[in-house]
């Protein structure tokens, strides 16, 4: 469950492990997220499937049970630090101990999402929005995995 939120709404960690079922709007299929760093919240989504299973799973929790939870109890960092840690050693295996640009960590799910963005042809100014970047620089990392999408605009310009 952790796993499938991080890559569909690109939230941190702990934004995560503090959803709640009230955070979950059905009617919109929206989730609201927490953003502890800059200490506001935002709206995500999920797709269909991910959506749906988030919505069965917590049906028997109270509005103040949390999401990532076999009960509705919140779930501690650590509990889902130490398996993932334990998965993404097979792909840190080869790497040397201070190559940190290419190790595969928790935060990794989040850049894949805003990755993912990109390369699909989602602007730069809705991944910032998706991400809650404060600053477009901080999104800016990602437009060069943006399809050239531009060419499209030119070519069909001036046609009838």
């Amino acid at each position: 469950m952790f796993v499938k939120i991080a890559l569909g709404t690109g939230a941190r960690a702990r934004s995560i492990l503090s959803l709640q079922k009230k955070d979950i709007n059905l009617e919109n299929r929206s989730i609201t997220l927490k953003d502890f760093k800059r200490n506001n919240t935002y709206v995500g989504y999920l797709d269909d499937d991910t959506f749906e299973l988030v919505a069965e799973h917590i049906k028997p929790f109270g509005a103040n049970g949390y999401v990532v939870s076999l009960s509705g109890a919140a779930t501690k960092y650590q509990n889902i630090y130490l398996p993932l840690t334990q998965i993404f050693k097979q792909f840190n295996k080869d790497l040397a101990k201070d190559d940190r640009a290419n190790r595969v960590v928790i935060h990794t799910l989040r850049h894949t999402f805003a990755s993912h963005l990109a390369i699909n042809g989602v602007s730069i100014q809705e991944i910032q929005k998706l991400m809650n970047h404060k600053d477009i620089k901080q999104t800016m990392k990602y437009a060069k995995l943006m399809p050239d999408s531009g060419r499209k605009f030119i070519t069909d310009l001036y046609k009838g």
